[in-house]
């Protein structure tokens, strides 16, 4: 990373770039041979959700967006659905776990750390609102994305099945990482 790296919520005006963004992390998915993400998700509509609701994370470097994820705080379905064995237990209480889904680097930017710093951001926003625990997930062929997860602090703990059906094959490797709590 050369330039100064800045980390914020996405904004409506944002849209175009972040759906780029997007589409780079489609054709690098693609060139895997992975099925992740080739029936048109992410699309305009869930991406446009995200920045209204405040998830839509993006990494700016020059001006520009490089990296986006969203970081939802709230329960995901798919999660409370499947039989993993996740760190962080339900136990009927709050919420105690962010997700991280709709990751993506733009190639210009790929292997300089912008991902780790963007991740590493996530980490800070979800301890800091309480969160014991950030939960990702990806396709069990996503290699690349797998190790990502390991490099940081994210525990492999099961498998699931996405409800969604458009998207290939549903079945996903569920990851964690525990999260020290912001005492604030």
């Amino acid at each position: 990373m050369g330039a100064e790296l800045t980390f914020r919520a996405a904004e409506p005006a944002d849209l175009a770039a972040v759906m780029a963004v997007l589409a780079d992390g489609r054709r690098s998915i693609a060139e895997l041979g992975i099925d992740q993400w080739q029936g048109g998700y992410p699309d305009r509509a869930t991406v446009e959700e995200d920045i209204r609701l405040g998830a839509c994370r993006v990494a700016v470097e020059d001006g520009e967006i490089t990296a986006t994820l969203a970081l939802r705080f709230e329960e995901d379905a798919d999660y409370e659905a499947s039989r993993v064995a996740w760190l962080t237990g339900d136990d009927g209480a709050e919420l105690r776990y962010a997700a991280i889904h709709r990751v993506a680097t733009a190639r210009r930017a790929l292997g300089r750390g912008v991902m780790a710093a963007l991740f590493a951001y996530a980490a800070d926003e979800a301890a800091a609102a309480g969160c014991e625990s950030l939960r990702a997930d990806t396709h069990p062929g996503n290699t690349a994305m797998r190790s990502f997860l390991a490099r940081q602090g994210f525990e492999e703990r099961g498998s699931l099945r996405l409800a969604r059906a458009d998207d290939g094959d549903p079945v996903r490797v569920a990851c964690e990482r525990a999260l020290e709590r912001s005492r604030s």
